[in-house]
């Protein structure tokens, strides 16, 4: 098939098909027709001998190979754009970074870090997306992840930014319903991800105490566990960042002052490469900047 689109103009069309999964999207974000996509992928797959989309009524799942291209594609991108800005005589950042972030700390801490980088830098733009579940970075198009906890995907380079002091807190209110009883007996409410039905616990010499529970709430949400545990219905391991006003105002009290669990990581992953924007480079490092400054675990 003989086609007047270049190998860039091709991947560039193949690399919006797979972020919004569908040719139609695709074209109006491009500013053509699902007619013009739909022959530049064609034009694509004839380039490389293999099958890169599967195509439904409803929407477009990639191939293996047409996984394996776009890991590739957005790589080579990447890499164009840091030799850019390179070369460019204008050093001013401009361009869309694409971030996901965790619920609770994407919106209550980290969009504070993300506007400041944005007045800093006017011609900026972010993509904003909270997700707590795990992730197929490859797939999603960002430029960096967020991430609460381990990665689990070591074709990613990962920064550790910090690390979070959680503690169990609940009303007095509760605590006066249950007084006597040990923290293992109280009624508990738990984040799933971290904690389960299984409880572990440290004292300050780092001895663990572990014990099991049968939650009074179990959710994998974690400002449904803090609204339960604010309405007096039971306990939760709560991270500090997330209620530091309410331990200051009495709202919530520190249930077990010399028990604290595990500090969890906070990390931010990047796809491998040596080259990158300037403005994913520089927005990292703000955001390191950001988390060293603000303190959010004592060091």
């Amino acid at each position: 098939m003989s086609t007047r689109f270049d190998r860039l103009t091709l991947l560039e069309t193949f690399v919006r098909i797979a972020e919004r999964q569908s040719l139609s999207g695709a074209a109006r974000d491009l500013g053509t027709s699902q007619p013009s996509v739909s022959r530049q992928l064609a034009a694509l797959e004839e380039r490389l001998g293999v099958v890169l989309v599967r195509r439904t009524t409803h929407d477009v799942t990639l191939t293996p190979d047409g996984l394996a291209l776009l890991s590739d594609a957005r790589r080579m991108f990447g890499e164009w754009e840091a030799i850019e800005d390179r070369h460019s005589e204008n050093d001013e950042l401009k361009g869309t970074i694409r971030v996901i972030a965790p619920v609770a700390l994407g919106q209550r801490l980290f969009i504070k870090a993300a506007a400041k980088f944005m007045k800093q830098h006017p011609n900026i733009t972010i993509d904003w997306q909270l997700r707590d579940d795990t992730i197929r970075f490859a797939e999603e198009g960002c430029d960096c992840w967020l991430k609460i906890g381990p990665v689990p995907d070591e074709t990613l380079v990962v920064r550790e930014l910090t690390r979070v002091e959680r503690l169990v807190v609940g009303t007095p209110d509760c605590l006066a319903r249950h007084a006597g009883s040990d923290v293992d007996a109280l009624p508990w409410l738990t984040l799933g991800p971290f904690e389960g039905n299984r409880i572990e616990l440290f004292d300050e010499n780092d001895a663990t105490r572990t014990f099991n529970v049968r939650p009074k709430l179990a959710s994998d949400n974690i400002f449904a566990v803090y609204e339960a545990a604010m309405q007096g219905i039971g306990i939760a391991i709560l991270p500090h960042w997330f209620v530091a006003s309410d331990l200051k105002h009495g709202t919530l009290t520190d249930v077990a002052p010399s028990l604290r669990a595990a500090r969890l990581p906070v990390n931010l992953a990047l796809a491998s490469g040596t080259k990158r924007p300037a403005r994913v480079e520089r927005f990292c490092n703000a955001v390191q900047d950001w988390c060293n400054a603000q303190l959010l675990v004592d060091t």
